[in-house]
């Protein structure tokens, strides 16, 4: 045994009480998932790779499920405060949509927490801070993307859009119009979606502006939700034989498809950041362990939120639990760093990142993806 002297004694001894404190004052790692009730799921399956991956050593995933009192833009502000205020919190995944995301950023700017952004697509995004990484196509990228398939793989010589009357739906629409004008076809329409499948009537003026005889669309994108692109694809199809239908990427197969787009069969296509049948391993494996978890097939959105907590808790580890180092380890994939290889592809941030884009065709059978000519 090593013997110190008297002040070489009181020096140890100062440095194992700080190193007490220090202990009694560290917090595990925290990944904050701002999120409501739509990916609880996903959850559990980035829970269970974490444990397999880091053992012990594994952050703690919160969701912000149970911390939402409010619904929309204020929710989504609240529950950015109160992420961020958790004891060893390194970053946040989220948040939902694009609104939610564009006025929770300046919350994460503020306390210097990076905020991981799986879903959005608003091209505000790309720029609104140093502390938010965006992981999507942004909106012009998914118009140009769906305006590229419409004329070149289905010819279309006449197309209609309906859209959400928020940052998503107006932001698709407005790079929509762009890239179809740079095609020199202009939407004959551009109408908001106002409750196709509610009281009988409510949306009946849009969809007869969208179909006027003598000016039918022969393709209508719509920048919406699913439920109601699954009620309008129907509505429209019944109006205008024939039609083909695409859906922007906030629109996931479910039930609300179970019952086909009327008497037409009309052709109905998603743009998808991630398909479950991708044959990488890594992405396999995902679909695998999201079967054997959940019990039904995973859909982009979740796949792009497992990407997101896999890669701060990754971060963590290669950088340490400080939000300012994993804000640096962020920005340098891609540059200074590989390219952060998930799920749904590397992932890479700046003015140089790609993502994958599919257009896939919804059918009894499921989502296919379809060959671009």
């Amino acid at each position: 045994m090593e013997f110190v002297s008297g002040t070489g004694r009181v020096l140890a001894v100062v440095a194992a009480l700080m190193g007490m404190a220090g202990c009694g004052q560290r917090h595990p790692a925290v990944i904050g998932v701002a999120f409501g009730e739509e990916h609880p799921n996903v959850l559990d399956v980035a829970r269970d790779d974490l444990r397999r991956r880091y053992a012990e050593d594994v952050p703690e995933v919160r969701s912000g499920q149970a911390e939402l009192v409010e619904e929309g833009a204020p929710g989504a502000v609240t529950l950015a405060s109160r992420l961020t205020k958790l004891p060893g919190i390194v970053g946040v995944v989220g948040h939902a949509d694009s609104r939610g995301t564009l006025f929770a950023a300046p919350m994460y700017d503020e306390a210097h927490v990076p905020l991981l952004v799986p879903n959005a697509t608003s091209r505000r995004l790309r720029t609104i801070s140093p502390w938010v990484f965006m992981m999507a196509p942004d909106d012009s990228t998914e118009a140009e993307f769906i305006a590229a398939f419409a004329v070149q793989s289905l010819h279309t010589r006449a197309v209609a859009v309906f859209y959400d009357n928020d940052e998503y739906g107006i932001g698709l629409r407005d790079g929509l119009r762009r890239a179809f004008g740079a095609r020199r076809l202009h939407p004959l329409t551009e109408e908001p979606i106002a409750n196709p499948c509610g009281q009988p009537g409510s949306a009946e003026a849009s969809i007869v502006r969208a179909s006027i005889p003598g000016r039918l669309p022969d393709l209508t994108v719509i920048a919406g939700r699913t439920r109601d692109a699954a009620c309008l694809g129907r509505r429209l199809s019944e109006r205008v034989p024939g039609i083909r239908l695409i859906g922007g990427d906030a629109v996931e197969q479910d039930s609300s498809f179970d019952n086909g787009f009327g008497s037409s069969a009309a052709p109905f296509y998603v743009v998808a950041f991630w398909h479950p049948d991708n044959a990488d391993s890594a992405s396999a494996a995902f679909a695998r362990d999201f079967r054997r978890i959940v019990g039904t097939s995973p859909r982009a959105s979740e796949a792009l939120v497992f990407d997101a907590i896999m890669l701060l808790a990754q971060a963590t580890k290669d950088a340490g639990a400080r939000p300012d180092a994993l804000r640096r380890y962020l920005t340098a994939l891609g540059h200074s760093r590989p390219a952060y290889q998930g799920v749904t592809g590397a992932v890479s941030f700046g003015s140089g990142a790609l993502r994958p884009l599919y257009m896939l065709r919804v059918g009894a059978r499921g989502s296919q993806p379809v060959v671009i000519e």
